[in-house]
């Protein structure tokens, strides 16, 4: 389980991460827009090989943003994203996000989640929290496998549709399928998209007990859990 507490949260002065020995994959991929919405993972992915030797070169790399950063993104040790050993279609996708280097709060924990242990982690916002827990999500994502694999809790409907529009950046290469649902929309439109192939599911916390309950949402093969914005999560106001 990867949770991330207050979106605002001071990072503590000593390591702001924690890991227990409880298994624990890693999360997912998400799509969605003014409805929710199924992605079919066919979202403007390039056609450069994988296996090209020379396939960075070759990707859409956004120009570099030089708008001034906080030490909670620069105080880095130094690591690139390929020393996580991380499949060659997910590093195109960071690339091509315009991600260049892995941000404190990412060197930390995708490391810990990869391996399938759980992971606490907080930080500010923009510090890299989302990519922190999509990352190793869409490494482990087996996209063979016909099954929810992953589901993101997340308070509001905004956070789902934020989360979604990144995932689907990162995964591009991948085509996994993705579904967010929130709570305001038509239950039966859920049911539908849910007769399909679901890899990842990313829900509001109220919609997702309804479509389990009901026996809608299957999720005896999912092994992986995030909270994200925990705080918000359990509170009962």
């Amino acid at each position: 389980m990867i949770g991330a507490p207050p979106s605002g949260g001071k990072a503590s002065s000593s390591s702001p991460f924690s890991a227990t020995n409880f298994p624990a994959n890693t999360t997912s991929v998400i799509d969605g827009n003014d409805n929710n919405k199924m992605n079919n993972g066919n979202a403007a992915a390039s056609t450069i090989n994988k296996d090209d030797p020379d396939w960075k070169s070759k990707l859409n790399i956004p120009e570099i943003d030089r708008r001034a950063r906080t030490s909670d993104v620069t105080n880095t040790s130094g690591h690139d994203f390929e020393d996580y050993c991380l499949k060659r279609e997910l590093l195109m996708g960071i690339y091509e996000k315009g991600w260049e280097k892995p941000s404190p709060i990412q060197e930390h924990s995708i490391p810990i989640a990869l391996t399938g242990r759980d992971v606490l982690a907080r930080a500010k916002n923009g510090t890299g929290k989302t990519g922190a827990y999509t990352i190793p999500i869409v490494e482990r994502i087996d996209p063979t496998k016909n099954a929810i694999q992953a589901v993101i809790l997340v308070p509001t409907r905004e956070l789902a549709l934020q989360t979604s529009s990144i995932c689907m950046e990162l995964s591009k290469h991948i085509h996994l399928r993705v579904m967010v649902t929130t709570g305001g929309t038509l239950l039966r439109e859920d049911i539908a998209r849910l007769q399909e192939v679901v890899h990842i599911l990313i829900a509001t916390p109220g919609r997702l007990l309804d479509l389990v309950k009901k026996d809608i949402a299957k999720i005896d093969a999912c092994r992986v859990i995030v909270l994200d914005e925990a705080d918000k999560l359990l509170s009962q106001d």
